[in-house]
């Protein structure tokens, strides 16, 4: 399930619904959310400020998050192994 409305990065990225799950059962809420949290990718690779807006990948750092922007998500999702919340709003 998508939102209605597009994300504010127009090469956002789905997060698998796994994962949405994941950040439900630790109490975000399904709708109307901003999540900051830190991912495992297979291979090792770490990225400390994920950003997730209402089930999107919107960034991969918190610079330039004012408005609507472009920044590209060089993985895959699927490829996510682990999801640590930092913070939610």
């Amino acid at each position: 399930m998508h939102s209605k409305y597009p994300p504010r990065n127009r090469l956002a990225k789905v997060l698998p619904e796994e994962w949405r799950d994941h950040l439900t059962s630790l109490g975000v809420p399904r709708r109307k959310y901003t999540a900051i949290c830190r991912i495992t990718l297979v291979g090792g690779r770490v990225v400390d400020e994920l950003i997730v807006e209402e089930g999107w990948i919107i960034a991969l750092t918190r610079e330039h998050l004012g408005g609507t922007f472009e920044q590209r998500i060089d993985f895959d999702p699927r490829q996510i192994t682990s999801l640590e919340l930092l913070q939610f709003i």
